[in-house]
């Protein structure tokens, strides 16, 4: 079986892998933001260093993402994954600034949001129409990019830029979606279903 159908050890391997950096990562993402409001000094670190290890697991998610290629060969889906890669570490190099400064607030982080948001958006697209993840799971991704879009960015605008820390925390939920997505292929694989390959153009015709 090839590397894009994700049916041998190996692959199974990596969407193991993969599963567990988004769903530790998301579960350390909703941890911080759930204790993580109005701290100041050693709490503000410990929770900043939670932030930081959460981004860097999504980080390890995406690229676990990007070496699967749950989109076969979409354009879209290499440059989502691309973009939202750097919207990750662009996460990172905010929550340490933030921990420098001992300030939430700098630039960076609706920078990292937005790139984060867009390239979810773009990977959760053709991940979806990608036709190697079935069923529900196949718009896990897909999930994590529209949050965003539906809950966060509109509570910021209403908020003048100070959206409720329970809005921000939610997309920790949506990047443990992605991760039970990944572990739905998995399974689905290890129940010997075969993926179903996309339409030949003969099909479609």
């Amino acid at each position: 079986m090839s590397r894009m159908d994700g049916t041998g050890t190996d692959d199974r391997r990596m969407h193991r892998r993969t599963a567990a950096a988004w769903m530790a990562g998301g579960a350390l993402w909703l941890a911080a933001g759930v204790g993580g409001s109005g701290h100041h000094g050693w709490r503000f670190d410990v929770f900043e260093a939670l932030w930081i290890t959460a981004d860097l697991l999504l980080l390890a998610g995406l690229l676990g993402l990007r070496r699967l290629r749950p989109y076969r060969t979409s354009r879209a889906g290499d440059i989502g994954t691309g973009i939202a890669i750097v919207g990750r570490v662009v996460f990172v190099a905010a929550e340490t600034v933030s921990l420098v400064q001992q300030t939430d607030e700098n630039v960076l982080l609706p920078l990292g949001a937005l790139l984060s948001a867009l390239g979810m958006l773009a990977l959760g697209v053709a991940i979806a129409r990608g036709g190697v993840w079935q069923g529900l799971p196949r718009f896990g991704p897909l999930v994590m990019g529209l949050y965003p879009f539906v809950v966060m960015f509109p509570l910021l605008a209403a908020s003048g830029g100070n959206p409720p820390v329970a809005a921000i925390t939610g997309w920790g939920l949506a990047a443990v979606v992605v991760g039970a997505a990944v572990r739905a292929h998995v399974a689905t694989v290890r129940d010997g279903q075969q993926v179903t390959p996309w339409p030949s153009t003969t099909a479609r015709a």
